[in-house]
């Protein structure tokens, strides 16, 4: 005689089975018994809520046509009834169907047509349950999301306690793999400070309005296209069209629907002050010790393998480092994919010119989101007492040294946006571990680790965290740019890239770029220091001929030039452009608005530089107190500029333009409209004149990076 066969109905203890002789109710782990073969029934009380061909895992999904949608009536009212049986907002405790439960649902049995077309015929009924077991139904969006990550093969358990080592807790949301068992899995653990929903901030858990309404939000991400807006609360200024986006789950972390169902666990974990987790926010050290804590627990949890590593963008980026400098248990490679390492330097203070204006956005969208909690106090406010380059920013800064970390770690560094571009390749040069990987992406990089480079990210995690070996992994790779939004895809063994010349281009008196020192008399560009010009062009233009071939540019671009003013200071914008046969801009960059292909600014006062820590190809410069030097009118200077890495194919035919501007607007450049984040020196560019000197004793000059040629034009474009 056959043997009886264990299944599990997923998170549901309680509920009533029959298969054959078998009959009786699934214990606190879901287990049920049939024979190979047979069907089992499932109900509560007197509702039969349906028969499936019995199996080692059961879900809801079973209990309809295997290959129903997650909008099919009779599927959605089962699962409604079910989920709406237990006040949790997933599956952080398992459904559990009591005697009371019984009692209630029979009693409003006749009420119930589970197979009924209007899903909405089940709210009285509902209702009346929920008001009885005092629990709030679930909503159609929120049973859909949770059918959603089903057919993907996951869940999600909501607002988990961690606990931190002062005693206090932080929330995170715990997605995992289903299973025929309890798996143990490897996991990613990231953390964000605009809220961990989609596609930011969190509801109010206490309030089944608010749950409805980001639950509503989740399901109109996935159901709606791109450029279509959420309705998502505590929207502040900040957020912008995020929320028209559908690359990307949540701001700074990677999306669920591509890791989990790859094996992987994920915690998406709301720091102290951010959506429900209680707290102020801003205390220094306080979140990267709570996320240690929060990877050190995650390694000891029953699902977990005890592998863990940091993953996430941008914000979800900068706050690892301080917590791989820890070394907490189980953290084995990290993630910071587009990131700062230097708060001055690559945040609020590029090239010694405040980025206030950005930070005042950013910041009063992170309260905003997170409404509920207060700050330590303005951190402008702070920034702004802090010009020059000193203890406090030693203290703010996510990476001053990684020179000492050793775990594997893949970086990605974007392109002409205005933070995490420097950061990652200062951390790719410096970190001793040879399980380094480096890529350079556009701009718009959210959404790459969950789209584009992916399958790469993957093989990196199953390397280092399930210890499989798949194909060799690239080292760095480069979105090569080659214009109107078009690129392809370059690997290289090391960065800067191996055979990399520096073609230096000096800025001659006739206005042109030549790739020799011109001799002769020099002569003075001057132009007016008005930061916002209506009309172009700004600042002064230098012209390189036409090329005769083909060449490929990837890396550090720098500017040296003499500059005198009217004014005892002067901010220099580096604006660099390609233009085709016809002079037209080329759109290098994916956005479809214009952009210059590479961009680079200085506060002349901030001109002194450290040669020690200082590169031929990169600049690198103290921003201290000590070393301000203010201008003496009409006395002209020497200044280095740092142009953040990029990558272009220029045409044969095409020219280089390089404007010596005053701020980021150039109305000289059709559709080019820079966002208004930085905070010029309306002190001394009022009424001032610029001067830029070239030729005779001054050598003003820009270096480009000309990599060895790979493109053809057999090589397959993407865009």
């Amino acid at each position: 005689m056959a043997s009886p066969v264990l299944g599990r109905f997923i998170d549901v203890q309680g509920l009533a089975y029959r298969s054959g002789s078998f009959e009786g109710v699934t214990n606190a782990r879901g287990d049920f018994q049939y024979y190979e073969g047979d069907d089992v029934s499932f109900k509560i009380g007197n509702v039969l809520l349906g028969t499936t061909r019995g199996k080692r895992m059961i879900t809801v999904l079973d209990l309809v046509s295997s290959d129903a949608s997650i909008d099919d009536p009779s599927l959605l009212n089962r699962a409604r009834l079910l989920f709406s049986l237990t006040n949790g907002q997933g599956f952080e405790k398992p459904i559990v169907i009591d005697d009371q439960v019984e009692r209630i649902v029979s009693k409003y049995a006749s009420s119930m047509n589970l197979d009924d077309h209007n899903t909405s015929a089940l709210d009285i009924v509902l209702s009346q349950v929920g008001d009885a077991l005092k629990i709030a139904p679930k909503s159609i969006p929120h049973v859909r999301n949770h059918l959603r990550r089903a057919k993907s093969g996951f869940k999600v358990l909501r607002d988990l306690r961690i606990p931190v080592r002062d005693g206090s807790f932080v929330l995170g949301d715990v997605y995992l793999p289903l299973g025929d068992e309890v798996g143990r899995f490897p996991v990613l653990v990231s953390s964000t400070i605009y809220g961990k929903r989609i596609v930011y901030s969190g509801p109010n858990t206490d309030d089944p309005d608010d749950v409805a309404a980001f639950e509503r939000s989740e399901d109109l991400w996935h159901t709606t296209p791109a450029h279509v807006p959420l309705n998502v609360p505590n929207t502040g200024p900040w957020f912008g069209k995020w929320a028209q986006q559908r690359r990307y789950e949540t701001i700074g972390t990677f999306n669920t629907f591509r890791w989990v169902p790859n094996g992987y666990a994920m915690v998406k974990i709301d720091p102290r002050g951010i959506s429900q987790t209680p707290g102020t926010r801003g205390i220094l050290h306080q979140e990267s010790n709570d996320l240690f804590d929060a990877v050190e627990w995650a390694a000891e949890q029953p699902w977990s393998t005890g592998n863990v590593a940091l993953a996430g963008n941008s914000y979800g980026a900068n706050c690892q480092w301080e917590v791989v400098k820890q070394q907490p248990r189980g953290l084995k490679a990290f993630i910071p994919y587009a990131t700062d390492i230097d708060n001055y330097r690559e945040v609020s203070y590029i090239g010694g010119i405040p980025v206030l204006n950005y930070l005042s956005q950013w910041f009063g969208g992170v309260r905003a989101a997170s409404p509920r909690w207060k700050d330590t106090g303005n951190l402008i406010e702070k920034y702004e007492s802090h010009p020059f380059y000193d203890s406090y920013w030693d203290e703010q800064s996510t990476a001053r040294d990684p020179r000492s970390i050793t775990i594997p770690v893949f970086l990605a560094a974007s392109q002409v946006a205005l933070v995490h571009t420097r950061g990652s390749y200062e951390a790719f040069r410096c970190i001793s571990c040879k399980d380094t990987y480096l890529q350079v992406v556009d701009g718009n990089y959210y959404g790459w680790p969950n789209t584009q480079v992916f399958d790469k990210l993957l093989l990196f995690a199953d390397r280092h965290l399930k210890n499989i070996e798949h194909q060799s992994l690239e080292r760095v790779g480069m979105q090569m740019r080659t214009g109107e939004g078009r690129w392809y895809w370059r690997t290289e063994e090391d960065w800067p890239v191996p055979g990399t010349k520096y073609v230096k281009f000096h800025l001659a008196a006739d206005g042109s770029l030549q790739n020799f020192k011109t001799s002769g008399a020099g002569k003075e560009f001057s132009y007016s220091a008005e930061t916002e010009p209506k009309e172009g062009p700004a600042g002064v233009s230098f012209v390189s001929d036409a090329f005769k071939e083909d060449i490929e540019l990837a890396g550090h671009f720098s500017v040296t030039l003499n500059v005198s003013s009217t004014s005892h200071d002067a901010d220099v914008v580096i604006l660099l452009w390609a233009m085709d046969e016809s002079g037209n801009i080329v759109r290098f960059c994916v956005d479809p608005r214009a952009q210059p292909l590479a961009n680079g600014f200085l506060r002349a006062s901030h001109r002194k530089m450290d040669i020690e820590k200082s590169l031929p190809w990169r600049p690198w410069h103290t921003h201290k107190e000590a070393d301000y030097a203010p201008l003496v009118p009409g006395e002209a200077v020497e200044l280095s500029v740092e142009i953040c890495p990029a990558t272009a194919l220029i045409r044969r035919g095409w020219k280089l333009r390089l404007d010596i501007t005053p701020s980021e607007e150039q109305p000289d450049v059709p559709g080019y409209e820079p966002r208004k984040l930085r905070s010029w020196g309306k002190e001394f560019h009022d009424g001032a004149t610029n001067t830029v000197h070239v030729g005779g004793h001054y050598d003003s000059f820009i270096s480009i990076p000309v990599v060895p040629q790979k493109y053809s034009e057999e090589t397959p474009l993407l865009s």
